[in-house]
């Protein structure tokens, strides 16, 4: 005789395997959602730590120096963030002061425009000393400059322009003085990058020195956020993510390497430390490489002997005053001694 099953005890075991199947898919979406909400959250956190960092105070003036200056404040282009530093007008043979030839002095990412590791307030006395007035600043987020997000010159390149525009229109700090007739730039690190793309928008800008410049932040990033988050890499894509829904910051828009031809025929000198432990030294000739490509381009290089990140000026010394106020001289032709127009 044929047997069959019962129809109850056929209903209850689809019916038991149909909850097993609920169950598993509900325990996959939570998981899921789990997962999804922890990642967003550290990649957030992640965000916040890039783009805030403590102040760093000044550690001086440059009339530790001996040096006359006038502290000034001037807005950024285009989003008018209030932006302080001080303006050192150049000394002459015989102890005039000009300011016929202003260089605008870019520091580094987290420091300020004193900055003691990398020497340059010391740096920017021996430019003065050598008959270069000197406009240095604190970006938006550092030394005495109000607090904002750092974007790795994303919107700090409004800070160089705003700076520019001070010079050339801004109220004189020495009035006797008159206006520039020329401006150059040197930056460091993210000053130099921030630079770089500053000068690609503004010809006013008329000689550059990029000392340990980076082609892109990009890539310096998904290196150092794992390393210094202690985290897998998988984090950093978010992160930069995070960084432009919350603050309108986008890291992947920071490549000098794409704009840095447009800055022929104007002359740059880049600058790097063969001993560069954060960024590669292979970098400046990446740089270099791209700028080059520009046919009216007018291109340096140095590789500083011995001199680690930002460390070349500490590293030659004298050597470093020489071939940088030695590019400005050719660039920016000499002081006339005449004063410019206001």
């Amino acid at each position: 005789m044929a047997t069959h099953s019962s129809p109850n005890f056929l209903s209850f075991r689809e019916k038991s395997s149909a909850r097993r199947a609920r169950r598993i898919v509900a325990a996959f979406l939570i998981f899921s959602a789990v997962l999804t909400s922890a990642y967003t959250a550290l990649s957030l956190y992640i965000a916040t730590q890039l783009v805030y960092a403590p102040q760093q105070p000044l550690y001086a003036t440059p009339a530790f120096f001996g040096m006359q200056f006038h502290r000034i404040t001037f807005p950024s282009r285009e989003d008018h963030v209030p932006l302080r530093g001080w303006f050192i007008p150049g000394v002459l043979p015989g102890g005039h002061l000009t300011a016929q030839r202003t260089i605008i002095m870019v520091h580094g990412d987290r420091t300020n425009r004193a900055d003691q590791g990398a020497g340059l307030l010391k740096l920017s006395v021996a430019f003065a000393q050598h008959g270069f007035a000197v406009l240095a600043f604190d970006m938006r987020g550092a030394g005495e400059s109000p607090p904002a997000p750092l974007s790795l010159g994303y919107f700090e390149q409004r800070d160089v322009l705003g700076a520019a525009d001070f010079l050339r229109s801004g109220q004189l700090p020495y009035p006797e003085l008159g206006r520039p007739r020329v401006i150059a730039g040197w930056g460091v690190s993210l000053g130099a990058v921030t630079l770089l793309l500053a000068a690609a928008k503004e010809p006013a800008i008329r000689a550059l020195v990029s000392d340990s410049g980076y082609p892109d932040f990009a890539s310096i990033l998904e290196r150092e956020v794992p390393k210094r988050g202690h985290l897998p890499p998988l984090f950093t894509p978010g992160a930069l993510r995070a960084a432009q829904a919350l603050y309108g910051i986008n890291y992947y828009a920071v490549r000098p390497v794409d704009i840095v031809a447009s800055i022929a025929p104007r002359p740059i000198f880049f600058i790097h430390g063969d001993k560069d432990s954060f960024n590669p030294s292979t970098n400046m000739f990446v740089l270099a490489t791209a700028a080059r490509t520009a046919p009216d381009a007018h291109v340096q290089t140095w590789l500083v002997p011995g001199a680690d990140h930002a460390q070349s000026f500490n590293t030659a010394g004298q050597q470093y005053v020489t071939r940088v106020t030695d590019f400005y001289n050719l660039a920016l032709g000499p002081d006339t001694g005449k004063v410019s127009g206001s």
